[in-house]
């Protein structure tokens, strides 16, 4: 293939720990040992998926007796020639930018999802689509080869560069044979596992590269067999539910009884147990379902303690081990961000206390000179036991102020639900509970919206369930300024 005296022009996009700046030096030695010239640079992402780390390449063959040209430092959009992901979001922010073009460009894309921050952070469903990507590549690119990368790599144990280099050298889309790129793979002590994953992907690359989505074996949920004392006393009742509602109980019961006590537990099941009466669903439960498992998260709330027993998990430390990949008996610094705010200590502290915190302007900046952003060695000895510490507060959080002002939400809107006076009306009522979620800002914002929500309701009788949607819907925007009553009234009228 002979493009004379224009470039090759590639784009790359790449997580952190990918080895997006492997698969740039492969590129280069590939090209210099054909006789090409290349050259990169790369954009480094922001943080951890809010933006992946940006390689750009560009190649030329080499002319004997010319010195090298000069070629640029930046992507332009509509001149790129191959496009890499190592994600299919990425793929999809590739042609959001402008860089696909259906007369030159051919993406390549591992069609595995990494969820981005900003995706878990959204108040709503803040997920990208991944089918709309699928899409929109078969329609930008002059060919589109994607397929799950991810899974190759982890059933070869090495890491998705070495796929991605595969699916690049089975495109055809660069002019250098495929031995060029194995003699590269072939040294190092994950040559076997580089070289298997890298041949997988050629394969596929070749015959089309277009992957088939199959979607995992999810077999029928069926409770386990008690194997300690605390599963013989709550199984039984678990099993006594409604047969639709057993799954969600079970992990209700689990988490609230690891977050607090079995008492804790006992009240959620009380108040589903009142849910099931209420609910004129009687096939499927629907109400005490959608009601029960929003009541379970929110009894859950994330609290100082909470955070702190989940950091000092018996399983954490191989967690952490295996998503670095660390090898047996290797050293591993753990380094994490603590930003705790003022009413995250108030809710630590007796409800009074608490109360008088926040209120105080003087103690506030006092505390505000020693609270902030702090990045803390949690691998450290001490930092073990101020956070175990910390954990085993959790045993007076019934008195805390951070618990009265939670429990006194809850209240409120199971009440609601409970008292609503149409199925659909309480169905509504309980799909606010999704509202809530997140921390610090965020948690505030849903959770005074959720009571701006049931505010409205209970001074508007003739409000129904379409008009709750359409508030929920309006809430969960990031837009500062929500007015219940201005939602509805620009909310389209029901077909």
């Amino acid at each position: 293939m002979s493009r004379g005296d224009r470039t090759i022009n590639m784009v790359i996009a790449a997580l952190g720990g990918e080895g997006g700046g492997v698969l740039t030096n492969w590129l280069i030695m590939a090209a210099e040992q054909s006789g090409w010239w290349c050259q990169s640079t790369s954009l480094a992402g922001v943080a951890q998926r809010t933006g992946a780390t940006i390689y750009y390449l560009e190649f030329i063959p080499r002319q004997n007796g010319k010195p090298p040209p000069v070629m640029s430092l930046f992507p332009a959009q509509g001149d790129i020639d191959i496009a890499v992901a190592s994600e299919i979001a990425e793929a999809g922010r590739m042609i959001s930018r402008g860089f696909i073009s259906p007369d030159k460009s051919v993406l390549i894309a591992s069609d595995h999802r990494v969820f981005g921050i900003t995706e878990k952070s959204a108040t709503g469903d803040g997920s990208v689509d991944r089918d709309l990507i699928l899409e929109m590549g078969e329609r930008y690119a002059r060919a589109f080869i994607h397929f799950d990368m991810s899974e190759i790599v982890q059933r070869h144990g090495t890491v998705i560069s070495a796929a991605l280099l595969g699916a690049i050298a089975g495109s055809g889309a660069l002019p250098f044979e495929q031995s060029c790129f194995r003699d590269l793979l072939s040294s190092g002590g994950s040559a076997g596992a580089n070289l298997s994953a890298f041949d997988e992907s050629f394969r596929q690359a070749q015959s089309g590269g277009v992957g088939e989505y199959v979607p995992p074996d999810i077999k029928p949920f069926s409770l386990p067999v008690a194997s300690n004392a605390l599963g013989e006393r709550w199984l039984p009742r678990v099993a006594d539910l409604p047969a639709g509602l057993q799954e969600m109980a079970y992990h209700s019961v689990n988490r609230l009884i690891d977050y607090q006590d079995e008492a804790y537990a006992e009240e959620w099941l009380s108040r589903v147990s009142a849910l099931i009466d209420r609910d004129l669903d009687r096939e499927s439960f629907s109400l005490a379902h959608e009601a029960g498992r929003h009541l379970a998260l929110w009894m859950a709330f994330e609290d100082i303690p909470r955070v702190a027993q989940l950091k000092v998990r018996p399983d954490r430390e191989s967690m952490i081990r295996s998503e670095v990949k660390a090898a047996a008996g290797q050293p591993v610094k753990v380094a994490e961000f603590f930003h705790p705010r003022i009413e995250e200590v108030a809710a630590l502290l007796p409800v009074s206390w608490g109360s008088a915190l926040l209120k105080s302007q003087t103690t506030k900046r006092w505390l505000s000179r020693l609270l902030g952003p702090r990045t803390l060695r949690t691998d450290r000895v001490s930092m073990q036991v101020l956070l175990r510490g910390l954990a085993s507060v959790r045993r007076f959080r019934r008195s805390t102020f951070g618990y009265a002002h939670e429990r006194k939400m809850i209240d409120r809107w199971y009440v609601a639900v409970l008292s609503a006076d149409e199925h659909d009306m309480a169905m509504a009522i309980a799909a606010l509970g999704g509202m809530v979620k997140g921390y610090g800002e965020t948690r505030y914002r849903t959770t005074s919206r959720l009571m701006q929500i049931l505010d409205y309701v209970e001074h508007s009788p003739d409000s129904d369930s379409s008009a709750i949607t359409a508030l929920q819907i309006a809430a969960m925007e990031p837009e500062s300024n929500f007015e219940p009553g201005r939602a509805v009234s620009s909310s389209p009228e029901p077909a």
